[in-house]
């Protein structure tokens, strides 16, 4: 019995490709990744692929895309399943202290991925205005607002947060992933990070409670 290629509506094939490119880099990185090889595992023909994606580097935006995404959700879980906080002070310090801890267990469950995110295919999609912010960075936004409005940071320190909140945990995530050592270990990263938000906070904040 001949086995029949599975059909495709429209949309799904791009939505198919996606997400087996998305494990082909996270399996054997950006640079051994091939169209040809994800739409053959698709189950389609390359010609098919390339009615969708015009070459390798369109396919990586979509997967930069998909990888804030996924992100975005990590986040979004990370702050909704917080304990109640006595205070909107303390619970919006929560919250933004979730956000940074959900974003470096993805990245250093999703260290490939977040190359992709933060290279050339990442900022080709926000030069191109697809995206007006990452959705990440919108939540660290609004994080960062609710501090604001709990009367926990400054309004004067509001302008450029963003910037000096990402910097921190992308920055320890990086070391993380490529330094590895002892904060490769859950326990002592986990550890070692909490000191670092808590550093951040104060940085942010001028003060932790």
């Amino acid at each position: 019995m001949n086995r029949r290629k599975p059909h495709y509506h429209h949309g799904d094939l791009r939505n198919a490709l996606i997400k087996q490119a998305v494990k082909l880099v996270e399996e054997g990185g950006a640079e051994s990744f091939s169209l040809r090889e994800a739409a053959r595992l698709v189950g389609v023909s390359a010609n098919a692929a390339y009615r969708h994606f015009a070459d390798k580097s369109v396919l990586f935006e979509a997967v930069a895309e998909e990888g804030f995404s996924r992100l975005e959700r990590r986040i979004l879980k990370a702050m909704s399943t917080l304990p109640d906080r006595s205070g909107a002070a303390a619970a919006a310090m929560e919250r933004l202290k979730a956000a940074g801890r959900a974003y470096v267990e993805f990245a250093v469950d999703h260290p490939e991925l977040l190359r992709v995110m933060f290279g050339h295919s990442g900022l080709a999609v926000l030069e191109k205005g697809r995206s007006v912010k990452p959705a990440p960075f919108a939540l660290l936004s609004k994080a960062l607002d609710d501090l604001v409005d709990a009367g926990a940071l400054p309004a004067d320190r509001r302008p450029g947060a963003e910037l000096k909140a990402w910097t921190v945990v992308h920055g320890f995530a990086s070391l993380v992933i490529q330094a590895g050592g002892t904060v490769q270990r859950k326990a002592a990263r986990a550890e070692t990070l909490e000191a670092i938000l808590d550093f951040a906070m104060i940085g942010l904040c001028g003060r932790l409670d």
